[in-house]
Order: structure tokens, then C-alpha cells, then sequence
């Protein structure tokens, strides 16, 4: 009788020859992959094993990611229920491997005997057959079925609609050289959404599961995508490593793996390569345009490298962030004149500039105009350009040409997020609000923890006056991405819903959030006074002390005197705001706050400059 080495540990027992994990008898099951590492770590307890033995021999021809193995532990512990804080059984050395630190028993184990009696035999065939013949019955009746049923020609549960490509893995060992890391994550998204019908992630999505120890399967949920793309990068003396796989969101099955090394300046021939070889994959009927998409000619590393760094900046949307973002687009494109994704995001960050208040619209938006025309001029074939535009165009007045580019934008990129954002505020301008909801519902899934791209739900929800879907939305919005504040949007939604003692709280929230002192001190002052609409008309007010002294947005201003019931007043800041060019002047007809101007000439008339000749087909909800 031969005899085989069994592990135990604590309460555990591992058994190498049955490939089984048991706690105290009972079976504890773990994905096939993962316990092939346990087992080698025991085998190994007795030195360090590097990230790179784990990966060459557990997985043996498999290539994979830093990012996949982290997961497999990660694994491993959740089934130990092992915390890598205080570690009792997987230790992690920082940077280089793990070590199995639990005192193992090691014992011999008799193996199955090698062949059972002639009666058990006996039995064994007689059952087998009956076995048999009942699998065949079955295998012919689900053909049969199977054959007839409608089913058939539906999607197979493996086939990949919708994907996301998370943060890559710096393997410099300088966590500050992360950003040329998330700059070549963004770039393959762009390459990625070329594939025709696939769904993709935006970067910002994903943003949160950098060096994450979620499994893949929780990640793919959480994200509502059918697959995951990782990878490592590795960027050193001059030449680039590029690791990079494909895996199915529910089975977590690898499903393809490949490993890229070039020389620095041919970056973007790498990132085309691996977004043609994954869309082969995706559905090999299917080839998207691939390295034609992106410079054959060797790109100057300087340029990657601040386009990469603006982005990380651009992310912040701070003064800081934003002005830092914008030089290093600048000298992206200094370096590469022909760089259309540094064009793109180069006017991005001009318009962000001005959305946020820190610089006067006019002057903002003509830079993002030449900016996004540079890079359509670039590189007509990629959307940045054309959505970029199209929002140019909407906050100008040009409402049918935005609405052309944020489609153009679209037939680029299906899951463009600024261009569907755009496209929906393009339904809502021709009264089709049902639309326009489900459009930005379309957005969410693009981007479900993006505040950016959560907002505009809400938002439009509270522009078609249903205010009680709009607080749960925003709500949500809340549990999604904790980090922004919406007490200005509440305090705007109970107001309307007459709520205004809720809505001051909003008000009052908000302005301590920001350090608002003054506007602050105006609230309490005006409702001491007069009440809540005294509050609101003080605070009106003390905006337009600011303006006087500084930048403050005059659509904001007329907001709030509107709010405080005061038409006059109102209607001034609002012939302000059209003369200032307001980015939010666009919504005028859609506003809330001023269904109490809609009667007002004046207020006709000011329609009339900002949507000019498309004025009859302005459909505002009722």
C-alpha cells in the first residue's frame, strides 16, 4: 500500500493528492488555482517565496498580473479567515513575496486501495450501466428540448458585452510614478471603447480598486461589467513591460493572458496591440482599428508622461489641480504637436476651469474651443475632441451644432461619459425628459462611482420637477461617491418642495463645508429677521457684495433672489449671466427657481437670446 504527505495547521487539513481544504472534517471549498498556492506555500514554509516564483510555477504557462496573484491571496486569507494585519498563517513581505508562518504537522496518509473486490466490482458495473443508460435518456431529451426551445439562439452566459480595465500595477517599486501607470489605463479605455457593442468603465470608476484585495467577481459586480481587464507595467532603462488578461466577471476564468515589451517611445503601438488583441477576443469576428488608431512613429516618452500627469491632477478638480493639469497638457503638446488625446483633455481642462468658478467662462471657453479644434484637427477618428465641442457649442448658444458633436462624439465612443452626459441635455432641450433621464441613467452605468458622472441623474430629475425620485437619486448618488457634497442640491430640491426649514439646513451645511463664513453669517442674519425668505434674499445679497469684489457666477445670483421671490432682481442677474456666457444659462427654460419669472417679458425675452432660432423647439416640463 502506497502513501502520500497530508498537511495540518490548527484546525485545518490539507490534502495534496485529493486537492482538498478541510476545517475540522469539513470541506472548505476554494477555487482550484487558489488552493494549488496554499499547497505550495506549505511546501515552501520554510523560506520566502517571491511574487515572481508564485506566478512562474503555480500558474505555470499562464501569464498573468501582480494584480491576479494579490487576489488569489487575498482569497486564500478570506478562506483561513487570516487577517494580513496580524497574520497566524500568510505573512506578506512588502514588495517581495509571502511566507507560510503557521506550525505545520506533516504526516503520511494511506492512499485509496489500488482495486476493489469482484463483488464490489460487480456492483459497481451494474450501477454504472443502469447510470449510464439513465445520462444518455436525459443527454437525448435536453437535446431535444434544446433543440425546439426559442433559447437557443440567446446570448451564451460567457459572452462579454461589458468590461473595465483596472488600475494597472506599477511595478517601479516608486508608488510616485503611479500616474504614467492610470495614463496608460486611460488610454487603452479609449482604444477599447472602438469595439463595436462593448460597454466600458470610465477610469474614474475604477480609480478605487487600485491595489484592491476584492475578489474579481465582487470587483466585476460592483461595477456591473461581464469581464476585467488587469495588468502590470514595468518601465525601466528605457524600454516598457506590458502584462496584461482578460477575466470573465462571474467565473472568474482567465480567459486570455499576454505579456508586451517594447522600447519606451513605441508605447501606444503596445496599447493598440492589446486593445486589438482583447477585442479578438471579446469576438473574434471583430477587429478594432487597432495600432492605426494611435502613432506607429515612436512617441517622445516626455509627452506620455505629462499628458499622464495631467490627468492624475485634472482628477482633483481643485484651482491647484485644474491650472497644474492644464501646463502639463501644454507641454504634452509642445513636445508632440499631433497628440490629439493631450488636445482633448487640454480643452477639457479649460472648460473645467470655468464649470468650477475658478476663471471668467468667456475667456475659458474660447481656449476650449481652439484646444478641442486642435485636436479634432489632430486626430479626427478619436471623440475627446468632438465632445469637448460639443459642450463649446452648447454653453455658446449652438445648440444644434453641440448636439451634432456629442453624436459624432458618440458614434466614436459609445461609452463616452461627457458625450452621453451631453446628449442627454440635448433630449431635454427637445422636451423628450423620458429620454433624457434614461440617457443619464446610461451614464450611470458608465460610470457608477464617478461624482461627475453620477450627478447629471439627479440632477435631471429635479429639472422634470420630480423631486422625490431626484432626493432618493441623489441619495444614492451619496452611497456611491461619499466624497462629494450634495447639501446644495438638497437645499435646492426641498425648497421647491416648500420644505424650507430643510432646505436652510442644506444651506447652512454646505456653507460651514466650505468655509463660507460670510454666507453663513447672511443666513442667520435674514432668517433672524424675516424667516426663511428673508435668509434666502440675504444671501442673495451677499453674493452680490462678493461679485463686486470678486468672481462670482451671476446665474447663481439670480437663483437665489429668485428663490426669495424677488422677480426684479432675478431678472437683472440673469441678463448678466447671458452677457457673462454662465455655463448654466443653457437651462434657463428648465430651472426650477424661475417658473416664478415665466410671465415676465423680460424673461421671454432673455429665452429668446440663449436659444435663438431653436426658441419653438424649447419644450420645458410643466
Amino acid at each position: 500500500m502506497s502513501r502520500h504527505h497530508i498537511y495540518r495547521f490548527d484546525d485545518f487539513l490539507v490534502d495534496p493528492e485529493t486537492f482538498m481544504l478541510c476545517r475540522n472534517g469539513d470541506e472548505v471549498h476554494l477555487e482550484p488555482i487558489v488552493l494549488k498556492l496554499l499547497i505550495y506555500l506549505i511546501a515552501n514554509r520554510d523560506r520566502l517565496v517571491t511574487r515572481q516564483e508564485l506566478m512562474d510555477t503555480v500558474w505555470g504557462d499562464t501569464v498573468i498580473s501582480e494584480s491576479a496573484l494579490s487576489k488569489a491571496v487575498a482569497r486564500l486569507r478570506k478562506a483561513l479567515e487570516d487577517d494580513s494585519a496580524a497574520p497566524r498563517y500568510l505573512q506578506t513581505v512588502h514588495s517581495q513575496g509571502y511566507r507560510f508562518i503557521a506550525e505545520v504537522e506533516e504526516s503520511e496518509h494511506p492512499d485509496r486501495p489500488g482495486s476493489p473486490s469482484r463483488k464490489t466490482a460487480s456492483a459497481a458495473l451494474r450501477h454504472g450501466l443502469v447510470a449510464g443508460a439513465a445520462a444518455i435518456v436525459i443527454l437525448i431529451l435536453l437535446a431535444v428540448f434544446w433543440a425546439l426551445s426559442p433559447q437557443r439562439d440567446t446570448l451564451r452566459i460567457d459572452e462579454i458585452r461589458s468590461l473595465a480595465v483596472l488600475p494597472l500595477s506599477n511595478l517601479t517599486g516608486d508608488p510616485e510614478q503611479d500616474y504614467y501607470a492610470d495614463g496608460l489605463q486611460d488610454i487603452l479605455i479609449t482604444e477599447l471603447s472602438q469595439v463595436p457593442g462593448l460597454r466600458v468603465t470610465s477610469r474614474q470608476s475604477t480609480k478605487r480598486y487600485r491595489d484592491s484585495q476584492l475578489p474579481t467577481t465582487d470587483i466585476a459586480e460592483e461595477l456591473g461589467v461581464d469581464a476585467l481587464v488587469e495588468g502590470s507595467l514595468l518601465q525601466a532603462g528605457g524600454e516598457i513591460e506590458i502584462t496584461i488578461q482578460l477575466i470573465h466577471g462571474r467565473s472568474d476564468e482567465h480567459l486570455w493572458a499576454q505579456r508586451y515589451a517594447r522600447e519606451t517611445p513605441y508605447v501606444l503601438e503596445v496599447i493598440s496591440d492589446v486593445a486589438r488583441a482583447i477585442g479578438s477576443e471579446i469576438d473574434p469576428g471583430t477587429v478594432p482599428p487597432g495600432p492605426e488608431r494611435l502613432a506607429d512613429d515612436p512617441v517622445d516618452p516626455r509627452a506620455i508622461d505629462a499628458y499622464s500627469l495631467g490627468l492624475t491632477h485634472l482628477d482633483r478638480f481643485t484651482l491647484d489641480g485644474i491650472r497644474f493639469a492644464i501646463d502639463q497638457f501644454q507641454r504634452a503638446v509642445t513636445i508632440e504637436p499631433e497628440f490629439a488625446l493631450g488636445w482633448g483633455h487640454l480643452a477639457a481642462a479649460y472648460a473645467m476651469e470655468s464649470l468650477y468658478g475658478y476663471a471668467s467662462p468667456r475667456e475659458s471657453i474660447e481656449k476650449a474651443r481652439a484646444a478641442a479644434s486642435k485636436a479634432i484637427e489632430s486626430d479626427d477618428r478619436f471623440y475627446i475632441g468632438h465632445s469637448t465641442l460639443g459642450w463649446v457649442r452648447l454653453w455658446t448658444g449652438d445648440l444644434d451644432g453641440a448636439c451634432e458633436s456629442f453624436q459624432e462624439a458618440l458614434r466614436l465612443n459609445p461609452s463616452a461619459p461627457y458625450a452621453l452626459h451631453g446628449d442627454a441635455d440635448c433630449l431635454m432641450l427637445e422636451g423628450r425628459m423620458e429620454e433624457s433621464v434614461a440617457r443619464t441613467r446610461e451614464l450611470l452605468m458608465v460610470g457608477p462611482f464617478s461624482a461627475m458622472h453620477n450627478r447629471p441623474l439627479p440632477y435631471h430629475l429635479f429639472l422634470a420637477r420630480r423631486y422625490e425620485e431626484a432626493i432618493a437619486a441623489g441619495r444614492a448618488m451619496q452611497v456611491r461617491t461619499p466624497q462629494f457634497s450634495l447639501h446644495w442640491f438638497f437645499a435646492r430640491v426641498y425648497w421647491q418642495l416648500g420644505l424650507f426649514d430643510k432646505a436652510l439646513v442644506e444651506e447652512r451645511l454646505e456653507a460651514e463645508r466650505r468655509g463660507d463664513s460670510p454666507l453663513l453669517a447672511a443666513l442667520e442674519e435674514g432668517l433672524g429677521a424675516a424667516g426663511p425668505i428673508g435668509a434666502m434674499r440675504a444671501m442673495a445679497e451677499a453674493l452680490v457684495t462678493r461679485a463686486n469684489e470678486s468672481y462670482a457666477d451671476p446665474f447663481r445670483i439670480a437663483e437665489a433672489f429668485a428663490r426669495a421671490g424677488l422677480v426684479d432682481e432675478a431678472l437683472h442677474w440673469l441678463d448678466k449671466a447671458v452677457d457673462h456666457g454662465s455655463y448654466e444659462i443653457t437651462y434657463i427654460a428648465f430651472q426650477p427657481e424661475f417658473d416664478v419669472l415665466r410671465d415676465d417679458p423680460r424673461y421671454k425675452e432673455l429665452v429668446e437670446r440663449v436659444y435663438r432660432v431653436r426658441v419653438p423647439k424649447i419644450r420645458r416640463p410643466d
